[in-house]
């Protein structure tokens, strides 16, 4: 929208047409003398028609900036956009792309350099999967959209963009733990005695829930009266700095059910954290509330918790697995005991049910398998 000063007789109109490479925003103007002898009131209603003519010559005209070089768009990117309108683990893995990939390929080219053809070749020639391509692919696609939106762009070099689809060959698929192995791990962990750390690994195994979810509990998010937990937050790593936040998606937060032996696991832990407290006193800060914490109540560290899993797993048949692969093992057992697919993707907590369908596409063809051979059981043929 046009803004109007009154100059005197005249007026000054003032439209907005973005920003230029240094972040100052671009601004044309001009002036509507009225026609004399008109009345105030009208000379107003014609210095708002001059206006809207005035902004309809820009509207569709934006004020190209090619020449603007690619380093200098994401720094505006970031200061104008991302800070304002990201996530903070979003926005810091934003920021690393940028510094990692992007400003040493496209850093110190102009943007009227850059096209789809060159992304699309740059794109393939990363020595990574698929998913990771994605991600990098997603991070640009955003960069170039704010260079249209702000005007420096006619449109993004990120259309038509053709990305890799190889997939992982058998051999390189990532390590998933069996049933077998699942119970193993769950005796071991059972013959290690109370901890804290076995309490969040049997948490992780029979939630599905990812580690950040679970670092984020507090004990009010756990109906033991009806067997729920309720996942409302993720605990945030920000450069080594931790805070709650809210989960990246809507379906993220959700109620799950909980067995009989979990309930107990937690209850135990709850009472042995209890009678800490009471031994530590105040120095047991800041956050007595939360389930699982560090050895004085601050924030578990993720990647401390997952070193201490590497090496209690250390010389065993499944050493491969991470903590996100108690979560596959959790949709694993409850897709092979049959449970429906949509309650599953639910559980989990994914964005659609297509996505666990992909996630677990191998699963569910054995479980088609299984269900064919129970018809066959059932005729008594095999």
């Amino acid at each position: 929208m046009a803004t109007i000063k009154k100059r005197g007789k005249s007026f000054q109109l003032i439209i907005s047409c973005g920003y230029d490479s240094n972040g100052k925003q671009i601004r044309k103007t001009r002036t509507f003398k009225p026609p004399e002898g008109v009345t105030e009131k009208k000379a107003v209603k014609l210095a708002e028609r001059a206006a809207i003519e005035f902004e309809n010559q820009y509207k569709n005209i934006p004020m190209l900036n090619e020449n603007m070089k690619f380093s200098e768009l994401t720094k505006l990117y970031i200061e104008l956009y991302a800070q304002n309108a990201l996530k903070p683990c979003t926005l810091y893995n934003y920021q690393i792309t940028i510094k990692s990939r992007f400003l040493p390929e496209f850093g110190s080219q102009r943007l009227k350099q850059i096209n789809n053809a060159i992304i699309s070749r740059w794109l393939n020639s990363l020595d990574v999967q698929p998913s990771t391509v994605h991600k990098i692919y997603t991070t640009l696609q955003s960069i170039f959209t704010f260079a249209v939106k702000q005007g420096y762009l006619k449109e993004s070099p990120c259309k038509n963009i053709t990305l890799p689809t190889k997939k992982f060959e058998i051999e390189e698929k990532k390590p998933v733990i069996t049933l077998e192995q699942t119970r193993t791990l769950l005796k071991m962990l059972d013959e290690s005695g109370y901890s804290e750390f076995a309490v969040i690994i049997k948490t992780l195994l029979f939630t599905g829930m990812r580690s950040s979810e679970a670092l984020a509990l507090f004990w009010e998010n756990i109906d033991f009266d009806n067997n729920l937990i309720y996942i409302k937050y993720n605990l945030a790593d920000v450069g080594g700095k931790h805070f709650i936040d809210t989960p990246k998606t809507k379906t993220s937060v959700r109620t799950i059910a909980m067995s009989d032996y979990l309930k107990n696991v937690l209850l135990e832990h709850k009472e042995k954290q209890q009678e800490k407290i009471a031994k530590i006193g105040s120095a047991y800060y800041p956050h007595p509330e939360m389930v699982f914490t560090s050895e004085t109540g601050n924030y578990k560290d993720r990647q401390q918790l997952l070193k201490t899993f590497k090496r209690f797993i250390k010389d065993t048949d499944f050493c491969n697995i991470t903590l996100h692969g108690l979560r596959h093992a959790n949709a694993t057992l409850l897709l092979f005991g049959g449970a429906d697919l949509k309650l599953v993707s639910e559980h989990l907590g994914h964005s659609s049910i297509n996505v666990t369908a992909d996630i677990y596409a191998d699963v569910l063809m054995e479980s088609k398998r299984k269900l064919a051979d129970i018809t066959a059981l059932s005729l008594g043929v095999i």
